[in-house]
């Protein structure tokens, strides 16, 4: 079993032989989220973000690790970016709903 340093140290490979790759600043923002380190995840997502504006699944993470911070409202805005580019996005429009009924309580 791979410990999360050594999956970091991949992506951080990959993006020195790739620094635009957006796929491996997405899957880095995921092993970040893995190891509670939330707000590096969100700087991850958000290098993602910078490469491809219109990434779906990145902002849908982004705001799954700002729920995480307890930034439920910036959580909303992400989903809601995601939505913008795929409103079908069942994902996003769940992890929407969740974030909301946080911002409720």
């Amino acid at each position: 079993k791979k410990t999360y340093e050594e999956v970091m140290e991949c992506y951080d490979k990959a993006l020195e032989i790739k620094p635009d790759c957006v796929e491996a600043w997405n899957n880095k923002g995921k092993a970040l989220c893995e190891t509670k380190r939330y707000e590096e995840a969100v700087e991850s997502y958000e290098k993602a973000l910078e490469i491809k504006p219109d990434c779906v699944e990145a902002w849908n993470n982004k705001g799954n690790a700002l729920c995480e911070t307890k930034r439920y409202e910036e959580a909303v805005e992400s989903y809601e970016k995601a939505l913008e580019i795929k409103p079908d996005c069942v994902e996003a429009w769940n992890n929407k709903g969740n974030a909301l009924c946080e911002t409720k309580r």
